[in-house]
């Protein structure tokens, strides 16, 4: 039997369920068109088939992912998991794959109650049976759960999650349900449900969920899983950088594939080119590319890095800040924190403004750059004098020109936060910007 007869069968299976009355509005619901002149109390297979066998595989299967998502049976599902790819479920199989390995190298899921207070969250364990094979016998899952879990200790939690509670195949809706639970603190205490969610959001984050903290109960925080709110969409190709003395020249390489390359002074420029995932660029990933792709960490060859780096700034302010911040990385001791950019070019134009005659559409540089994860990109900008004045004398048409960057930038859906150039004239800069900088990690569920 081919992988397209076996599907349909299972989907003809699954729609003889219902009652025949039933199955003309249930078969529309899924698009599909049934011979009318068949009468499904007569036959509802042969009514059915009549539909199904007009479909492409690849209609079958789309079939399958809608059953799926509407009702969720864990039967159903495990039938037509082979006949499918991993992107089924919202949150994937390999991805719940994960999240159950992880929960399995737990010493204590259950935290501050006991187990079967924790998994009767998502699931009814007052009326599910487990079939115990030694006796061929079916016994209430919550009394089973009591005596080999509570009382004794002579199943493992993989046991209970994979083989009792199906956990690999059980809805979206109920996913989220069990994870928010898990991280309740009625469940587990602050410190384990620190740990506990960002465990979890590292596994979840290549899906783009998070576990989010969007209330709180006697002052202890709530959690919620959702979609994370997604920056800007798109690929990113070059990350153009750091340059100093001159421009940097700029030709396209392959105009048809879209690439660049720097002539003329190559190291007076640089030119980042490896993909971004969606966890965005760390510091650890860009001393690694600095590193020629070597991934074992050197001290001297970051401290190299960083001196480049502050080779390309324009003014004191710009390395005060650039400095605090990767001290203020190392004080967190997390290198997987984002790196911050310097000069990195936005809207490149070979033209300088002068030839354009002044006709500069968007800022050319940003002061610094960070890509976060999910897409958000965060420009910071340090505003000396000559963003509004002339020397002493303020010139409206530079405050203008920088808001106008402003808008610009946010249209093109970047966050801009800026600094004024007196600001780092205080003896307190360096803690202001660390307060900054925490903040900005939290608001970005960075940290």
């Amino acid at each position: 039997m081919t992988e397209y007869d076996s599907l349909k069968t299972i989907l003809v299976d699954f729609f003889r369920n219902y009652k025949a009355y039933e199955l003309k509005t249930i078969c529309e619901k899924y698009c599909i068109q049934c011979n009318n002149e068949m009468n499904p109390m007569y036959s509802k297979r042969l009514y059915v088939e009549s539909g199904l066998s007009k479909k492409s595989f690849s209609e079958l299967q789309e079939i399958a992912k809608e059953i799926i998502a509407n009702e969720c049976d864990n039967i159903f599902v495990k039938k037509v998991e082979p006949y499918l790819d991993d992107d089924f479920f919202e949150i994937p199989m390999t991805t719940r794959r994960m999240i159950l390995n992880w929960l399995c190298s737990q010493n204590n899921l259950e935290g501050k109650v006991d187990i079967c207070h924790l998994i009767s969250c998502t699931w009814n364990i007052d009326e599910m049976q487990v079939t115990v094979a030694q006796w061929n016998e079916q016994f209430p899952l919550k009394e089973y759960v009591i005596q080999h879990m509570i009382r004794n200790d002579d199943i493992t939690y993989h046991e209970l999650f994979e083989d009792l509670l199906d956990f690999m195949y059980i809805s979206n809706k109920q996913l989220i349900v069990f994870l928010e639970s898990l991280v309740n603190p009625s469940i587990r205490e602050s410190n384990e449900q620190e740990y506990y969610v960002s465990e979890l959001n590292h596994i979840l984050c290549s899906e783009g969920f998070q576990l989010v903290q969007r209330k709180s109960i006697a002052g202890q925080p709530i959690y919620e899983l959702e979609k994370a709110s997604s920056g800007i969409s798109g690929k990113i190709q070059n990350i153009i950088f750091g340059a100093y003395d001159a421009k940097p020249d700029i030709v396209i390489d392959d105009s048809l594939l879209n690439t660049l390359k720097i002539v003329g002074d190559e190291e007076k420029c640089l030119f980042y080119n490896l993909p971004i995932s969606i966890n965005g660029l760390s510091w650890h990933d860009l001393v690694s590319w600095w590193n020629k792709g070597n991934t074992n960490y050197d001290i001297e060859i970051e401290k190299n890095l960083v001196d480049r780096l502050k080779k390309s700034l324009d003014s004191e302010p710009e390395v005060t800040f650039i400095r605090t911040y990767y001290n203020l990385i190392h004080k967190l001791g997390n290198n997987e924190l984002p790196a911050l950019i310097p000069q990195v070019y936005c809207h490149y134009d070979p033209k300088s403004a002068k030839m354009r005659k002044g006709q500069v559409y968007v800022l050319q540089r940003m002061d610094f750059l960070l890509l976060l994860p999910y897409g958000h990109r965060v420009v910071i900008e340090i505003d000396g004098k000559h963003h509004y004045a002339n020397d002493d004398t303020a010139s409206p048409s530079k405050y203008a020109s920088m808001v106008r960057d402003d808008r610009n930038l946010k249209l093109y859906g970047y966050d801009v936060y800026r600094f004024g150039g007196h600001e780092f004239t205080s003896q307190n800069i360096v803690a202001i910007i660390e307060e900054f900088i925490i903040n900005l990690f939290k608001k970005y569920g960075v940290i």
